[in-house]
């Protein structure tokens, strides 16, 4: 009935990261799941605020969600902003 949890991959985020993360390929509209992405990545700068410059963006945070998910988000149309070029506007 319920999901088995090992310890959080970041304390600081907790279980609902993890959580997070194992939700997003079960979303089935394209755009949803990018703005749920940015959530994600979102909730990482709001644990992580000594990761985010000046202009609220981080490349550390989008690098951690990449490395951390268990699949590969290109896959799922997820595009890592500091690698395509494009504005990093999670929050």
């Amino acid at each position: 009935m319920f999901l088995h949890q090992n310890k959080p991959i970041d304390y600081d985020c907790g279980y609902n990261l993890d959580l997070m993360i194992k939700a997003l390929p079960r979303i089935e509209d394209i755009q949803e799941r990018i703005n749920y992405a940015k959530r994600i990545v979102g909730l990482i700068k709001q644990s992580h605020p000594s990761w985010v410059n000046d202009q609220g963006q981080s490349e550390m945070a989008w690098d951690f969600y990449f490395e951390n998910a268990a699949y590969n988000p290109e896959d799922y149309g997820i595009q890592h902003p500091f690698k395509h070029g494009v504005e990093d506007d999670a929050r």
